[in-house]
């Protein structure tokens, strides 16, 4: 009967109202969560089957909810470096495992980037998701990149990094020395200044750290051997820690011009034989910057006093790191205590053919589905693969104008549908008194 497929459409109204309500509760609720992705419901006619001329029998409507997972939110500045947002397409690849992460763990994708260092050190979002990425080598500072392996995904910490140090490798020295200086006039062989036999005529320590940053000193000796040329020695102290005799490991001449200017050496490179008690890398080259090609000038003979006017070496002592910086290509790098900068992570983006196929998860997540297409790995900036903003986090894609107007249609459409069935009921009832 007409009658009740009407009550029946009205039911079925009221049920697709209310869902179409929940989603709109859902969306209000989280006008604030970062990283949410607003949902909407489709309304689809039901229609009964039947022949022509026959009395209609309504079919009423069903509701389907979609996520609109491909939309961008805004993206806001915030004060953390681990707050990360995406420009563009892709997803954060993330487990609610860190420390203890499985290879058959399941692994979900979000743009919630509000990520902090849980009290192991790994980076995790407010719905306790742990972020992971492609580990960096430290030799080659590259890492294995998959298109998409999921299983090369490691949680990323920002803690558990051991401390590193790095070896000097160049002494930059700009001095003058002396063209007032009158020449030795004894008898100099390589070696003597090293050894105390003959006291060199400028002489000046310089620091050196091995492999291991360990702080050694190593000493250029300068003595006038003639007109615009000088004997110079390096030498260790003490002695011995390297193994030639008086620590000497290496001497050359050097010459200048009638003007005071620096011919020869242009760069020699002495090689620093370290003890087996130190335990370090050895030999160990050093470049003797003379020229000034490292920045500080280099040197003169000029008809002034020998004096060091300034030194530039690399090489640090052991460091810490303090804290961490995300590129906009999804490198993270450490910044230690000593200075250096090492990177230590890089952070996978993923695509899919179709985002908006995908079903939510909780904490912000999303699973694949065969709607959502083939999932594809790349760095952050390459492909189809957006870009990281560090400092920032996407807003939720909630416009409260948009869902307060569907607040009150739907709203309006509920009662609507109340009235089918109170009306059909009263139709009914008329039906049942035709006997009295």
């Amino acid at each position: 009967m007409s009658i009740t497929t009407a009550m029946a459409a009205g039911v079925s109204g009221l049920r697709a109202n209310s869902s179409a309500m929940a989603v709109i509760s859902d969306n209000i609720a989280n006008v604030n969560t970062v990283g949410y992705k607003r949902s909407l419901t489709d309304f689809s006619a039901l229609v009964n089957a039947q022949n022509r001329g026959t009395t209609h029998n309504a079919g009423g409507v069903t509701a389907t909810t979609r996520t609109l997972v491909s939309a961008q939110g805004s993206l806001n500045q915030t004060a953390s470096t681990t707050d990360l947002a995406l420009s563009g397409q892709g997803f954060f690849v993330v487990a609610e495992a860190g420390a203890n992460l499985q290879p058959d763990d399941t692994r979900l994708f979000t743009r919630a980037g509000n990520f902090t260092p849980d009290g192991n050190g790994f980076l995790r979002n407010a719905g306790g998701m742990y972020l992971l990425g492609w580990p960096v080598d430290p030799t080659t500072g590259l890492a294995t990149v998959s298109a998409t392996d999921l299983s090369r995904l490691q949680p990323i910490s920002t803690s558990g990094v051991g401390a590193i140090a790095d070896a000097t490798t160049t002494i930059g020295v700009n001095a003058n020395l002396s063209s007032i200086q009158p020449a030795h006039g004894g008898a100099y062989a390589a070696g003597d200044l090293a050894a105390g036999t003959v006291v060199p005529h400028f002489e000046r320590p310089f620091q050196v750290y091995d492999s291991q940053g360990g702080l050694r000193t190593m000493t250029l000796g300068f003595l006038k051997t003639g007109p615009n040329t000088w004997a110079v020695e390096a030498y260790v102290r003490p002695a011995t820690d390297v193994t030639p005799a008086n620590g000497l490991v290496g001497s050359f001449n050097m010459t200048f011009d009638a003007n005071g200017n620096f011919l020869t050496p242009s760069a020699p490179t002495v090689s620093i034989p370290w003890t087996a008690a130190l335990g370090v890398v050895t030999p160990q080259p050093v470049a003797l910057d003379f020229d000034g090609a490292s920045g500080v000038g280099g040197m003169t003979q000029f008809a002034s006093g020998s004096v060091l006017i300034s030194t530039n070496s690399d090489g640090v002592p052991p460091g810490t790191v303090e804290r961490v910086s995300v590129g906009t290509d999804g490198v993270i790098t450490g910044l230690f205590s000593n200075g250096l900068a090492r990177p230590l992570w890089r952070i996978p983006i993923a695509t899919f053919v179709n985002p908006d196929g995908m079903t939510a998860e909780r904490g912000g997540t999303f699973r694949p589905t065969l709607d959502s297409g083939q999932l594809v790995l790349n760095p952050a900036g390459e492909g189809q693969a957006g870009r990281i903003q560090a400092g920032s986090l996407e807003a939720s894609t909630v416009d409260l104008a948009t869902e307060f107007t569907g607040l009150i249609t739907t709203q309006r459409a509920y009662s609507a549908a109340s009235r089918i069935i109170t009306t059909a009921d009263e139709m009914l009832a008329e039906l049942i008194q035709i006997k009295r």
